[in-house]
């Protein structure tokens, strides 16, 4: 068994397609085929249920691939360790962005970033607190920049401290606009996000979508719910980083929730396992310097758990 083999049956598990696998890992497909079978016959085992369309696991080849995964994440810190990366911003890295985030703050620093450290490869990806996590500890990320605390076993970095508004536009009977919360008018982001859980906290309510309608809108983007809420005479919770992307008409339209102010903790997040010391103080210098100094620490506020 090799550290090559795992990769290629990694590989052919996330691509679940052998030319994709094969091109994925620069080698022929015939190449790729011989030493994952290679494999199987050392082990005994069937990993992937070759019949299936697409490709897939057996449930013996589920845990093979889990502790694969695992064995490669702790092979490349030793081998980054080996090569003194631990303190280089150089090679490559994978990060997670939950859509709360990644569409206000990446625009801020990773142009200056990309320009800062040539010699590393970014890929991003935006996507759900909870895939972020899977992910990492799969071994298929190597960072995440989440809202903490998480309350599991990652080391979390925090980066700045955001606070949370109410934007609104439900008027009363005399055409006032509201402005507090009124759950029965609120727009949620769909299970799952973050941001969602912690508006549950701050309105002590289940989460829903909008309780007077039979209409269910499942989005990530802060911005659909933003509309739906000025289209709908409704309401959502927006954080600090969004306000400057509304129109002049609508900043006038978000008020401070009631004191103490709630806010979200935002993290650089890793597993013990990830030693590339280098590249997160890199990402969080480049990162805290982009953001207002008093949102660098917190007092007299409320940090909302997700």
């Amino acid at each position: 068994m090799t550290i090559t083999q795992l990769e290629y049956i990694i590989a052919l598990a996330d691509y679940q397609n052998f030319s994709k696998a094969a091109d994925f890992c620069c080698v022929s497909q015939p190449s790729l085929s011989m030493q994952i079978q290679k494999l199987e016959e050392e082990l005994n085992v069937v990993i992937f249920n070759r019949k299936a369309k697409p490709i897939c696991p057996t449930p013996q080849g589920e845990e093979i691939l889990l502790t694969a995964r695992r064995i490669l994440v702790d092979s490349k810190s030793i081998l980054s360790l080996s090569k003194g990366w631990s303190s280089e911003v150089a090679g490559s890295v994978s990060i997670g962005v939950i859509p709360t985030i990644a569409p206000y703050l990446v625009p801020k620093f990773l142009s200056k970033f990309q320009k800062a450290f040539p010699q590393l490869s970014i890929r991003i990806a935006e996507t759900t607190t909870e895939n972020i996590k899977k992910e990492l500890k799969a071994g298929k990320l190597d960072i995440g920049i989440l809202v903490t605390p998480l309350n599991e076993d990652f080391v979390e970095i925090p980066l700045y401290y955001e606070e949370l508004f109410l934007y609104s536009n439900a008027y009363d009977q005399e055409g006032r606009i509201e402005n507090v919360v009124d759950p029965e008018k609120l727009w949620l982001l769909e299970e799952g996000h973050c941001l969602s859980n912690q508006v549950n906290s701050i309105c002590n309510m289940q989460n829903r979508q909008h309780a007077e309608s039979r209409i269910a809108y499942d989005t990530g983007s802060l911005e659909t719910i933003v509309r739906l809420a000025e289209d709908g005479n409704g309401q959502t919770i927006i954080p600090q980083m969004l306000i400057p992307y509304l129109d002049g008409a609508n900043q006038e339209k978000v008020f401070e929730l009631p004191s103490p102010s709630p806010v979200r903790e935002v993290s650089i997040v890793h597993t013990n396992q990830y030693t590339r010391k280098g590249i997160i103080h890199a990402f969080r210098k480049a990162i805290v310097a982009e953001i207002p100094v008093d949102w660098l620490t917190w007092t007299g506020r409320s940090i909302i758990p997700i």
